[in-house]
């Protein structure tokens, strides 16, 4: 009886193991980002209703505005023919902020001018540039480089001539897919992440260092739905969220 048990477990531990080897290994299908996440067209215009944020995400009461990103034209420079996209931003009790940008598309990203000269402001340094901005296709959360800038240059501090290096990190990524919550509604979106690092050195001790983050909500055939900036212990971060848009 005993023997016949045995056999009995046996052929069954024989048979389970035949099943499970039979079965086909199944896979999570791979997400890629979707087309056409910034509508590029002569006209659009998006809306945003926004607010400054503490170091928890919390909107700061009495820091609200207005903002607005409009594709004004079209222009041949250095090579390409971007779009011109001016951001604008209305407080209460100040004068309008503009900032302009210029992108196109061209294989897998949408490349947008870059131009530090202004901002490191240091004299002897430049650096202006097209970079890939976002990237246009492709599997989503494959992190890749925007900007990567490595250099040294010499200047004059009260007499006395010094190396200067200047090492400055742009990563980007579209990370995942995800519903977004707007006073426009709600969209599934994209969201991309752009981090960016540098320092600022002489003769390997560091003068200045910083760390920064910027996200953007992507939502294929809309545009942009929200744009964040977390805030840092010296500084107010900043959200906008859609409130309207037209796109042709």
């Amino acid at each position: 009886m005993k023997k016949v048990k045995t056999v009995i477990l046996l052929s069954f531990v024989i048979y389970s193991i035949s099943i499970w080897g039979c079965k086909k290994e199944t896979t999570a299908p791979i997400e890629t980002i979707p087309s056409n996440l910034f509508p590029l067209k002569v006209g659009n215009v998006w809306y945003y209703s926004g607010y400054e944020i503490d170091t928890a995400g919390a909107k700061i009461s009495g820091t609200e505005f207005n903002s607005s990103t409009t594709i004004i034209g079209q222009i041949q420079f250095q090579g390409k023919n971007p779009f011109v996209v001016i951001d604008s931003f209305k407080y209460a009790n100040r004068n309008i902020e503009v900032d302009t940008l210029l992108v196109y598309l061209e294989g897998n990203y949408l490349y947008a001018w870059v131009d530090l000269t202004g901002m490191v402001g240091i004299p002897g340094f430049e650096y202006k540039k097209w970079v890939p901005f976002v990237k246009a296709a492709g599997n989503l959360n494959e992190p890749y480089t925007i900007l990567s800038l490595d250099t040294t240059i010499t200047v004059n501090y009260q007499g006395q001539l010094l190396p200067l290096s200047i090492r400055i990190n742009i990563t980007g990524n579209i990370s995942l897919k995800e519903q977004v919550q707007t006073p426009a509604g709600r969209y599934d979106s994209y969201k991309f992440e752009a981090l960016t690092t540098g320092s600022v050195s002489v003769g390997g001790v560091t003068l200045a260092s910083f760390t920064s983050k910027n996200y953007i909500w992507f939502s294929s055939g809309i545009g942009p739905v929200k744009h964040e900036t977390p805030a840092t212990r010296n500084e107010n971060g900043k959200r906008r969220e859609l409130v309207g848009y037209k796109v042709s």
